[in-house]
């Protein structure tokens, strides 16, 4: 009976922890030169996108297709924000009229008119482990 009880037990942690969080990968194709760091940011509404993200972090961008591993996001609305860091200064850097001259992507492959796409382009689900293709423009 207690041996029952404690595989219940553990069965039941093991469950929840695999439903409390979900794996994203992010196929991140386009990386002319494969050098500085791809930054990623995740957002969960509309008033916060592009503004505060739950979640940031850069990875090394070491070859032209990445395969960007996020784990521990719980299941939700997100959408999220890249931009490879060439000259590693931790920031987008821009030119003429704030256009960007360092590559930059969203989920979804959204692009946007004059600026950044809104939320709604951006947004998906995150429901099971998914992987998501985008294009560095």
């Amino acid at each position: 009976m207690k041996r029952t009880m404690i595989l219940l037990v553990a069965a039941t942690l093991f469950a929840a922890q695999h439903l409390a969080a979900q794996s994203l990968t992010i196929e991140v194709r386009g990386i002319e030169k494969p050098v500085g760091n791809v930054y990623v940011a995740f957002y969960n509404s509309a008033e916060t996108f592009m503004k505060q993200p739950v979640a940031a972090f850069g990875v090394a961008a070491t070859a032209s297709v990445l395969r960007i591993p996020c784990k521990g996001l719980p299941p939700g609305t997100y959408a999220f924000s890249m931009f490879q860091d060439e000259n590693d200064n931790r920031k987008l850097d821009t030119g003429v009229f704030g256009i960007p001259t360092e590559k930059y992507a969203f989920s979804n492959d959204a692009q946007g008119v004059m600026g950044a796409p809104s939320y709604n382009k951006c947004r998906f689900t995150l429901r099971t482990d998914t992987t998501m293709t985008v294009n560095m423009r």
